[in-house]
């Protein structure tokens, strides 16, 4: 079941679409410049039990890839205007929070080589995700925050739709840790900033 019934209040899809490209273009500059120029030197973060057990595995690159494509998807089904704002501006706050700790307060893991993997899709995958990002700014993972808020939007318009839609994006969350990207740390990180993010919208998610 939705929330949202007339048409008046929908955003229409080219509306919706220059929106949140315009926000989520912002945000992936922003952290690909203080990834690759970061202010300071980056502080070392060190793997906890969780990481340890979870290790890296090569097949894990997909599930990462997943995890990050489904954040616009569900932003974009939200057509409800006033949801879908929100969801933006919430966006936005909890990217904002992730920007200020990556340029005050960079950080470090230690980040496996390449997994072995043939010349396949898997490892032209790999390759691509160690190419565009490196081992710094892992903390607080925007990776984390960005599905977050947007299942939390799309499940304020669709509240039917929680018993799959988080199911589906916490199974892959795990993923960032078992590529190598990020420590169980960093998760609670992007957790919280993507709370931060939706407290200050709170009212217009919840109707």
């Amino acid at each position: 079941m939705s929330v949202l019934t007339p048409a008046a209040q929908r955003l229409p899809t080219p509306t919706r679409v220059l929106c949140a490209s315009a926000v989520i273009t912002v945000v992936t500059l922003v952290y690909l410049a203080s990834n690759h120029f970061p202010l300071r030197s980056a502080t070392p973060l060190p793997p906890n039990i969780v990481d340890r057990a979870i290790g890296v595995h090569a097949w894990a690159i997909w599930p990462y890839w997943l995890l990050l494509v489904i954040a616009p998807i569900f932003i974009l089904a939200t057509t409800d205007r006033r949801i879908f704002l929100a969801t933006l501006r919430a966006y936005a706050i909890a990217m904002t929070a992730n920007a200020l700790v990556w340029l005050a307060w960079p950080t470090r893991l230690a980040r496996d080589h390449l997994p072995h993997v043939a010349q396949s899709a898997t490892g032209a995958a790999w390759r691509l995700l160690h190419q565009l990002d490196n081992d710094i700014n892992c903390f607080p993972s925007a990776h984390i925050t960005a599905p977050i808020i947007a299942v939390a939007g799309f499940c304020a318009q669709h509240p039917r739709a929680r018993g799959w839609a988080w199911p589906f994006a916490i199974a892959l969350m795990p993923s960032v840790i078992a590529t190598g990207q990020h420590y169980s740390w960093d998760i609670l990180g992007g957790a919280m900033t993507a709370a931060l993010g939706l407290w200050f919208v709170r009212h217009d998610l919840r109707g």
